[in-house]
């Protein structure tokens, strides 16, 4: 039988997920609106996998009632969750280096959002899945990492705008 403690760990863990994957295709969507295909396909496959992720979660969730946390209840570390990024580091015309370095800074913060809730918990089981959920984090940013190595800094639209700025007449 799952403890309390365990099934508000689970809580956290599906809203984290859940929230990434919905931003990540948000960004997704408003990158390709504004042609920015390659960086569109990158958050694309940041949704996706998100989504993976709230698999695995679900599926320990089976079977399970998690506690009904409202949305502003959720304490993180930050306003919101810890993989999410924020609207502020976003610009349409970002690179693909851009876009993966947001993606890193977000499996880094989780990962540490992991570590953190492990560390500060006392019950076995949400300190061994939590510390999965950390080392499966810390992967996706090692991964990262290596592709970093091979992107350019700057893209072929290197934010530079094509519309001319809009003046009151």
């Amino acid at each position: 039988m799952m403890t309390d403690t365990y099934l508000t760990f689970l809580a956290y863990s599906t809203e984290l997920e859940q929230e990434s994957q919905e931003r990540y295709l948000e960004i997704a969507e408003s990158m390709a609106t504004h042609g920015n295909d390659e960086v569109a396909g990158f958050f694309h496959r940041m949704a996706d996998e998100a989504g993976n992720h709230l698999a695995e979660v679900s599926l320990l969730c089976e079977g399970a009632e998690l506690p009904p946390i409202k949305a502003w209840e959720f304490q993180w570390p930050d306003a919101e969750p810890p993989e999410t990024t924020s609207y502020e580091a976003l610009h349409y015309r970002m690179s693909l280096h851009d876009a993966m370095t947001l993606a890193l800074a977000n499996e880094r913060a989780a990962e540490q959002f992991y570590r953190d809730y492990a560390h500060n918990s006392t019950d076995a089981e949400v300190i061994n899945t939590a510390n999965e959920f950390a080392d499966e984090e810390k992967s996706h940013a090692q991964a990262l990492e290596l592709m970093l190595e091979d992107v350019p800094v700057v893209s072929e639209l290197a934010r530079e705008e094509d519309d001319p700025p809009m003046m009151p007449e």
